[in-house]
């Protein structure tokens, strides 16, 4: 889970960078190819926690449930 927590900083702190960067300069990202820069690295962010927080979601349900199973025989 700690995978999460790093990639969805890493947005949050990206984001707020953004921001402020923006709030300060009229005309950023004053370039195509800044803004195609900063539009990718926003999707990466984006879809790593995205992905994380599924990948870890769906490992985390099937080791409870393989943890459940293991209980059910002893008993």
């Amino acid at each position: 889970m700690e995978g999460y927590y790093i990639a969805a900083g890493a947005a949050a702190v990206w984001a707020v960078i953004l921001t402020a960067i923006g709030v300060r300069n009229e005309s950023f990202p004053a370039t195509r190819g800044a803004t195609r820069l900063v539009a990718a690295i926003s999707i990466v962010l984006v879809v790593a926690t995205i992905g994380l927080a599924i990948y870890l979601s769906a490992t985390e349900e099937h080791e409870k449930g393989g943890e459940e199973h293991a209980t059910l025989g002893r008993i």
